[in-house]
């Protein structure tokens, strides 16, 4: 299965990226900390939904519409009192010019899903935050169905090895155009 490959060949660069996120997560205590960390989810999210919106519809990816995360950045930061806010946005992007590649990428996003309630329930607990501005970790609660719906329609495309090696590519690029973003 791709999406079984996709992890074993991803697995180094994923925990490269894990290592930073994670840090600054547990490094905040204030709402302006939590602000800037968004800031930086927001900064690339928000290019990197235009990518794929030339691929993916509701048809191709199942609620692909409610997987897009941006909007849902941009309520934590209403609801943490910025209107609006100012954001730079990431420019040195994967490149992302087939359905492969926008998987490949779709993956990496749609996979820093899994265990954000544990992760809003820590920034609640340590810097006095409100469930309404961690919505963006909280995205589908503890609802596994929405990354197991992303890895059978990944794993329906065919055992094509250029497709693959694609999905691949991009995956890996995504964990490390996104870990170069989170660094500065």
């Amino acid at each position: 299965m791709l999406s079984a490959e996709l992890k074993e060949k991803t697995k180094e660069a994923h925990q490269s990226l894990e290592g930073i996120v994670v840090r600054q997560i547990k490094a905040i205590r204030s709402k302006e900390q939590y602000s800037a960390l968004l800031h930086k989810f927001y900064g690339f999210h928000f290019p990197m939904e235009q990518l794929f919106d030339r691929y993916f519809t509701d048809e191709i990816i199942p609620s692909y519409s409610r997987r897009r995360k941006a909007n849902t950045i941009l309520r934590d930061l209403e609801n943490l009192g910025e209107k609006p806010p100012n954001i730079g946005v990431a420019t040195e992007l994967p490149a992302i010019d087939s359905l492969a590649k926008a998987f490949g990428s779709f993956y990496v996003l749609e996979g820093s899903t899994q265990g954000g309630t544990i992760v809003a329930g820590m920034l609640i607990k340590h810097a006095g935050l409100t469930p309404e501005a961690t919505s963006f970790f909280r995205a589908y609660g503890d609802d596994k169905t929405m990354w197991t719906s992303f890895r059978e329609t990944l794993d329906a495309y065919p055992a094509d090895p250029s497709f693959r090696t694609d999905v691949i590519t991009a995956a890996n690029d995504t964990f490390t155009a996104l870990k170069k973003w989170m660094e500065q």
